[in-house]
């Protein structure tokens, strides 16, 4: 049997140095003596490569991410050359880059991945997913396009060419271009990884460009109403009757500590009696998909009632007639200001006033908070309740008594 020589070399070519000093870097595949020669997309400064090593020269980070970079393309070829041997396939130098540069087979780039799994999760929406999700994927989708452009001037990458720098350089668009806050850019940050780990899964890609990069979300103060703003909410004579209707909302979330999606999806099937014999509300969290029920408070019963006749709730067997959340926390802001509530209102502000001064600085534990907002982790729960001031009062003036007996 004749014996195959296959030899992979890279280079750069100093006759097409561009103005800032770099120069592209090509790959040479050589197969019994006939090669074939192709661009990796990728330049580097002339002075910082090695032609004896075929490399970049040094311990940079940039030197670093070139030679992790080649090393990658380099274990590509050889699973190429394995897999054309492994199907009786012609090894040479054309077909290994043929394979490389994914001639005849669909090599998948970035954004057509992105928008494919965003295709298939809006046909899970409400078994899977919650539209909110896709919303969140969908903006995540929409960075990933913009900061693509104008960074790379391409509509789209191949996969392979998303490396540590693109995923670095992703974070810094989010938080400067984008003016988005840490979390949020957080959110992107993750999108994009589920993205990337569903191309490792499908083998698009060998190499994680996730790998040296950490996810990291900051823990955030939480707005609530104190107990004197929640009273003042109650209380004030609202006339204005689009204002009324998300006071009642907001309150309907103060008293239950519902998520918006959760408010919306409320029917009067939700309603059932509970072991105690009263009224409860039964329902799965549309987020977590856990079982969650709730006492069904005198205030939250009372607003109900008030609405039972909306031509909303009829037509569509609501329990309440929920506006949109973009309008809902609109409308909140104005409410603020009649109210004369600093706190800055929004629909996860009722869910936290309910985690924080309903329930626990009324005594009620952790661990029962914890089943009332429907999380699978009481670790969640300390994140979106504090224990109040007046509950620091409270408690520390039954010790004070304690202790003088």
């Amino acid at each position: 049997m004749k014996r195959t020589t296959f030899n992979i070399l890279f280079l750069i070519k100093k006759s097409r140095e561009l103005k800032n000093g770099e120069s592209p870097i090509f790959l040479r595949i050589t197969v019994n003596g006939e090669r074939t020669e192709t661009t990796i997309k990728r330049n580097i400064k002339t002075s910082l490569w090695d032609s004896d090593k075929s490399k970049a020269k040094g311990n940079s980070e940039e030197s670093k991410e070139i030679n992790d970079y080649l090393n990658s393309i380099r274990g590509q070829l050889y699973i190429h050359q394995k897999n054309l041997l492994e199907n009786n396939k012609e090894v040479s130098a054309k077909s290994l880059t043929n394979a490389f540069l994914g001639i005849g087979e669909k090599k998948w780039k970035l954004v057509d991945l992105f928008k494919s799994h965003n295709q298939q999760m809006q046909k899970l929406v409400g078994i899977d997913f919650a539209a909110l999700t896709l919303q969140r994927y969908q903006a995540g989708l929409k960075h990933v396009e913009i900061f693509t452009k104008t960074e790379y001037n391409v509509d789209d990458l191949f996969l392979n060419e998303v490396d540590h720098k693109y995923i670095k350089s992703f974070e810094f668009y989010l938080k400067t271009t984008a003016k988005c806050q840490h979390n949020s850019a957080m959110k992107h940050m993750k999108a994009l990884k589920k993205i990337i780990n569903l191309a490792l899964a499908q083998d698009y890609i060998r190499k994680d460009p996730f790998a040296s990069y950490q996810i990291c979300i900051k823990n955030t103060k939480r707005d609530h109403l104190t107990e004197s703003e929640l009273t003042s909410l109650k209380t004030k004579e609202i006339t204005i009757e689009r204002l009324d209707l998300v006071r009642d909302l907001f309150l309907v979330q103060c008293y239950t500590g519902l998520a918006y999606v959760d408010l919306l999806a409320l029917s009067k099937e939700n309603i059932q009696i509970g072991i105690d014999g009263l009224k409860w509300i039964f329902i799965e969290r549309t987020k977590t998909k856990t079982d969650c029920k709730i006492p069904l408070f005198s205030i939250v019963e009372e607003i109900i009632s008030k609405y039972s006749k909306h031509p909303l709730v009829e037509k569509e067997n609501k329990l309440l007639p929920v506006i949109s959340n973009q309008k809902m926390n609109a409308y909140l802001k104005e409410i603020a200001t009649i109210c004369s509530i600093k706190t800055s209102l929004s629909s996860h502000c009722g869910r936290h006033t309910f985690a924080s001064t309903v329930t626990l600085a009324n005594g009620v534990p952790m661990e029962t908070v914890s089943r009332l907002l429907g999380h699978s982790k009481i670790s969640t729960t300390q994140i979106y309740s504090r224990v109040t001031e007046s509950k620091i009062s409270n408690d520390t003036n039954m010790l004070r008594v304690k202790l003088v007996v």
